[in-house]
């Protein structure tokens, strides 16, 4: 049974893959980097002793990337998870990114995902088992004066999740979406952030050891709960200040 893993050869993509390659179960890692993923590819295969393939394509092109990943699963070939750890910001993301820039953060944050799902969904029906998980990013709860397209585009993704949780219980298939606080990746390396970060291999530990066991929308870390309620909830005035 194979799990894949979009988004795979850095920050949490690479944690995840890691802690699942430890419970020795067969991955298709995916990421744009054709080096990085083959390399991690062949050292967790040998950690694990079961097959880690690797394919290298820029999620960007949500349709050629749906296509080569359902040629790359054999027509028998049992899906048992999909994680998409991807994300995709841009510097100039200050209300002003131009439409092509802005598209390209849609493309991979959020029609990526869709493809992917709709196209290997009716492999996990017919089973009636398997396990979708999403990531969204605290970014989102609130419109903010930074990260515009990146924010407008995990809320969308978000919307996605609990729409899909309805469809896929009856089929018996588990939706989980993890809204992310600060995690210790390059999107934090040298900001100043008002609250603590969490390292990668928590944040999968948290993940994989929740594996079948939990559904519908979870923050991580939990406190974040919190955080978002009393985001949301400020009165615009102060929330301004705060640029959070």
């Amino acid at each position: 049974m194979t799990w894949l893993v979009v988004g795979a050869s850095s920050g949490l993509g690479r944690a995840l893959a890691e802690r699942l390659a430890r419970d020795r179960r067969s991955l298709l890692l995916v990421s744009s980097d054709p080096r990085d993923v083959a390399a991690i590819s062949a050292d967790l295969q040998m950690l694990s002793g079961e097959p880690v393939r690797a394919l290298a394509h820029d999620a960007a092109d949500y349709v050629g990337f749906a296509n080569r990943l359902s040629e790359s699963l054999g027509p028998d070939e049992v899906i048992e998870g999909l994680l998409f750890p991807l994300g995709a910001v841009s510097q100039d993301d200050d209300g002003s990114l131009d439409p092509v820039s802005a598209e390209r953060l849609f493309r991979v944050n959020f029609l990526s995902v869709v493809s992917v799902v709709s196209g290997l969904l009716p492999r996990l029906f017919e089973r009636r088992s398997g396990v979708v998980i999403g990531f969204g990013s605290v970014a989102a709860i609130r419109g903010r004066a930074r990260n515009a397209v990146y924010a407008a585009s995990k809320r969308a993704l978000e919307s996605y999740f609990e729409s899909l949780r309805h469809f896929c219980e009856p089929h018996g298939v588990t939706v989980v979406f993890y809204v992310l606080g600060y995690v210790d990746t390059n999107l934090s390396f040298g900001k100043t952030l008002r609250f603590p970060k969490a390292s990668t291999a928590e944040v999968a530990e948290r993940v994989c050891s929740e594996l079948g066991r939990k559904r519908g929308k979870r923050y991580l870390p939990g406190w974040w709960v919190v955080v978002g309620w009393a985001v949301r909830h400020l009165p615009w005035p102060l929330f301004r200040r705060l640029r959070f």
